[in-house]
């Protein structure tokens, strides 16, 4: 197969994957990358006390076998998630260290309609027409006990694993997420759950090593696609003003990004119309870094969630070998764009008050406070991930991962198990690489 390049559209972890796959097939690659990183939704911030920040992504947990193979292949290792202690729960104005029984209930019947949905077809679920048209805000206003519980867990749930408002997402959408994931305590928890544990030096490492392990100018940096032309005779890949020409593409980047580039012929209209309804989610995570973690003394975790305010909910991030305590803070939906449109001052003010709120008068008095703005991102414009909105699912979910010609899609979004996720970026590269692999013979 030495013969047949294929062209491998973004470096971040699916696009890596899918050329680390080829390449050991043999196959000639050429990763065209827009930013001038490798990496993708992860961005690590290195700090002068050797700790790090993760700017991005940063977590991975039980069942993501690929992610844990990755780290071992490359010679890296991980450590648990710092959670010792007790969570903090802000509810109807008191400070629990559990959410109340009701949001318990609530999620297991979520978990119970979520066995009925098939991760790699959601539109064939029983009830998928109904759930695909109803918002989950809407569902819980008319399940959950009372309003307090609903508002508690669509903050929760829509927002902490789909960066949205509980307004703007489907109940299938959720479903979908809640089946690929493993329920909702796979999703949510930090020891045994999706946050257990993270990369020593940050997951950007562990990309920049996969990317070094390819041949040597397989990577080109600075390189925003910007045409396929695509025929049956094979693919010719118009980026950063240079063609390049293959047997193949794996356009391995959001739906959303994918729908900017040009394709010769267009995309057919269904496959066009995924990408115009495959929005990026909406998230702002801010870092405030603190002289020490004050927290702990207290038997707090540095867990903490609540059903009120800008912030939804925060983690201890601190890292082991750093003095240094680093609580992360997580707003999403309307409360992240209401975040984005304040002045500076402004916007540090209400996390500063949002973080007091939940962790005391300690934490007004950050040393360093560090967010970084994915929707700003020209090539990420959002995080999480993109996820279909309300009424899409059973027209265009089924145009997610079939190939269009010698056009093959990957991104964790396209991902059947661990969608949203590193775990799921993996996932759906190696599938669209052997995916290549058969066309190719």
């Amino acid at each position: 197969m030495a013969g047949d390049r294929v062209i491998v559209v973004g470096a971040g972890f699916s696009g890596l994957a899918a050329a680390s796959a080829l390449a050991g097939a043999g196959v000639e690659v050429q990763v065209l990358e827009a930013r001038d990183r490798v990496g993708g939704r992860t961005l690590t911030r290195r700090l002068p006390d050797g700790g790090w920040l993760d700017l991005g992504a940063q977590w991975i947990g039980p069942t993501q076998d690929r992610m844990y193979a990755l780290v071992a292949a490359h010679g890296l290792t991980t450590f648990p998630s710092p959670a010792v202690g007790r969570p903090t729960v802000c509810w109807a104005g008191r400070r629990l260290d559990t959410a109340p029984e009701s949001a318990g209930q609530v999620f297991a019947t979520l978990d119970g309609l979520a066995a009925q949905v098939d991760p790699a077809a959601p539109w064939r679920a029983a009830r998928a027409a109904e759930w695909d048209r109803l918002t989950l805000g809407g569902w819980l206003d008319a399940t959950a006990p009372d309003p307090g519980t609903a508002r508690y867990v669509g903050r929760l749930l829509a927002g902490g694993l789909l960066a949205a408002g509980a307004d703007e997402v489907s109940l299938l959408q959720l479903l979908f997420y809640l089946a690929a994931g493993g329920g909702t305590g796979s999703l949510l928890e930090m020891a045994g759950g999706a946050q257990q544990d993270r990369i020593v030096g940050g997951p950007a490492t562990l990309a920049e090593r996969m990317a070094a392990a390819l041949p040597a100018g397989s990577v080109r940096l600075d390189h925003p696609v910007e045409e396929i032309a695509h025929d049956g005779t094979g693919v010719r890949v118009r980026a950063g003003g240079e063609p390049h020409i293959g047997a193949a593409v794996v356009v391995a980047v959001a739906p959303a990004l994918a729908g900017r580039i040009r394709y010769a012929p267009p995309l057919p209209a269904l496959r066009d119309g995924l990408t115009q309804r495959m929005p990026m989610g909406s998230a702002f995570k801010v870092h405030a870094r603190y002289p020490e973690p004050f927290w702990r003394p207290d038997g707090r975790s540095g867990v903490a969630t609540t059903d009120a305010g800008p912030v939804t909910e925060t983690v201890d991030n601190s890292v082991p070998g750093s003095p240094t305590g680093v609580l992360t803070a997580f707003s999403y939906g309307d409360e992240a764009r209401q975040l984005r449109r304040l002045p500076v001052a402004a916007r540090r003010a209400a996390l500063l008050d949002a973080l007091v709120a939940l962790h005391g008068p300690a934490a007004a008095r950050p040393a360093d406070l560090v967010e970084y703005d994915w929707s700003a991102d020209p090539w990420t414009r959002g995080c999480f991930c993109g996820m279909l909105t309300p009424g899409s699912w059973c027209d265009y979910g089924p145009q997610l991962r079939p190939p269009v010609g010698r056009v093959h899609w990957a991104g964790t979004e396209t991902a059947t198990r661990w969608s949203g996720y590193l775990e799921g970026a993996v996932a759906a590269g190696e599938r669209a690489a052997a995916e290549v692999i058969a066309a190719l013979g």
